[in-house]
């Protein structure tokens, strides 16, 4: 899931160009701690980048059931703020040129 969840970020906007990640659990803003620690008991894959005083922490799980209906993988993503807080969650799968696009369901 951690190489889905790098392919999405690298092919999607959902960070800006010159933002680092940070991999250690420790560095991660102290806003932001909660819902890592909930995502790594959940065993989720994680990922949190930073551009000036701007913070992603993104989140994601496999939806096995819609993998295997689409034949692909289907991350189900979630991106929270710089404050801790959900700004957004969905559905996201590949298309066939590999572009990440949300799916209706």
């Amino acid at each position: 899931m951690e190489r889905l969840l790098d392919t999405y970020v690298a092919r999607s906007d959902v960070v800006p160009p010159g933002s680092y990640q940070i991999r250690d659990p420790g560095a991660v803003p102290i806003a932001l701690q909660a819902a890592l620690n909930q995502a790594i008991e959940r065993g989720d894959a994680w990922s949190c980048w930073l551009h000036g005083p701007l913070t992603w922490l993104l989140v994601c799980e496999m939806s096995l059931p819609l993998s295997r209906k689409r034949g692909t993988p289907v991350l189900q993503v979630s991106i929270y703020r710089e404050d801790g807080q959900l700004k957004e969650s969905g559905l996201w799968m590949t298309d066939p040129d590999g572009k990440w696009r949300r799916c209706a369901d």
